[in-house]
């Protein structure tokens, strides 16, 4: 049997940081992003007016952890109702926590997704929808999803969701290499054109965090990306409380390319267990007709092969460009689940209500009026409409 205890977030959590990245080690989809660091920092610095819990599922003979579950309880209005929406944690929305999952003991989904939703279904404060993002197609839940919530006593829907590119790292860089001609081509230009003002550095050290970010942030904020990801002003603070705790515990690495000491591109990456999430990256735009990026990525590739990492995960959004490189393309998906009680009946009888009266617009739309959308031509005489 499991025992569900409900915790809190304030700073007696960090009383169970041991046990939960002991968990996280042992967990079905160990990541970054769920590690006591990434989630409590994240919720210093991004948390509003939602409320920020967690469930701690224990084997109630043992005492043993079984998963930890993060969530948040916030409010929308839609068509003048009010929907109480759970989420995980601080969502991905709000955050640069990417692909989160609940932290869940191998061997233990069945149990523990199945004690979710019974404690959900008990939950002492009421709730309209379970909004999951970015979750893997393959986890208990998708599987299982109308088994654990059916109709008509709820109403689920999975959507696809943003696209990963993931890269081996535990092959031999050597056949990595000549099978992208064009990274090969693009490497060596940037080699002839720099020549010996080129330097390409690793850090990893702690001391170096403030440095290299710092210059990340100036080197973002003269590109396309300026003030929209890590040189956000809410997201710099973010990112000087978070990277130096990664550093800490090697979990941090950053790829330099110079032309002599002026920085022309940076990678960050994040390190966890056998993966490697490559998390940011910007380049001086005045050299972009060098792909600076694109070597700097080759080279971050190459540095973490041979290193014990099996895959390297390019993350769900902006990454497609990677593609080529992948040995595969992980498909998230976006998990819907509405309780079905008075208000979400209410807001499917205006969802339908809304189709019906677009559906009626266009049957009811003259042939002449379907052609020219529904308006009069510009400069059209009365006898170009059929006027008399």
């Amino acid at each position: 049997m499991i025992r569900i205890e409900r915790v809190e977030l304030d700073p007696e959590l960090e009383k169970f940081q041991p046990e939960w990245d002991a968990l996280l080690e042992k967990s079905t989809k160990p990541t970054v992003f769920s590690t006591y660091d990434f989630f409590f920092t994240s919720c210093s610095h991004f948390k509003e007016d939602e409320q920020v819990f967690l469930l701690f599922m224990r084997d109630d003979a043992t005492r043993e952890l079984l998963a930890i579950y993060p969530l948040s309880l916030d409010r929308e209005r839609v068509h003048g109702v009010e929907i109480k929406v759970l989420a995980h944690g601080i969502t991905t929305y709000a955050t640069d926590i990417d692909k989160p999952y609940p932290i869940i003991r191998e061997g233990c989904e069945e149990a523990c997704w199945t004690a979710f939703r019974d404690w959900l279904a008990t939950m002492e404060v009421p709730w309209d929808v379970l909004d999951y993002d970015e979750f893997l197609p393959g986890s208990y839940l998708t599987t299982r999803l109308s088994e654990l919530f059916p109709f008509p006593r709820y109403w689920t829907r999975i959507s696809e969701g943003p696209e990963s590119p993931i890269v081996r790292l535990d092959g031999d860089w050597d056949t990595f290499w000549m099978a992208h001609r064009k990274l090969r081509k693009k490497t060596r230009r940037l080699e002839k054109v720099m020549g010996d003002n080129l330097v390409y550095q690793i850090k990893q050290d702690p001391a170096d965090v403030d440095q290299c970010l710092s210059d990340y942030i100036a080197t973002e904020l003269i590109s396309w990306k300026a003030g929209r990801f890590v040189s956000h002003p809410a997201k710099q603070k973010f990112y000087r409380d978070l990277l130096p705790k990664l550093a800490a515990k090697n979990r941090l690495v950053f790829g330099m390319l110079y032309d002599r000491d002026k920085v022309v591109s940076i990678e960050v990456a994040y390190l966890f267990s056998d993966r490697v999430f490559f998390a940011h990256g910007t380049y001086d735009p005045a050299y972009a007709d060098l792909s600076p990026g694109t070597v700097n990525s080759g080279w971050l590739i190459r540095f973490l092969h041979g290193k014990g990492y099996t895959e390297g995960d390019y993350l769900a959004g902006f990454s497609s460009y990677n593609n080529p490189w992948a040995c595969r393309i992980e498909q998230s998906v976006d998990v819907v689940v509405r309780r079905m009680g008075w208000k979400n009946w209410y807001l499917a009888g205006c969802h339908l209500a809304s189709r019906l009266k677009r559906r009626a617009a266009r049957f009811f739309t003259r042939p002449q009026d379907k052609a020219t959308g529904g308006e009069d031509p510009v400069g059209a005489s009365p006898e170009d409409k059929g006027d008399s």
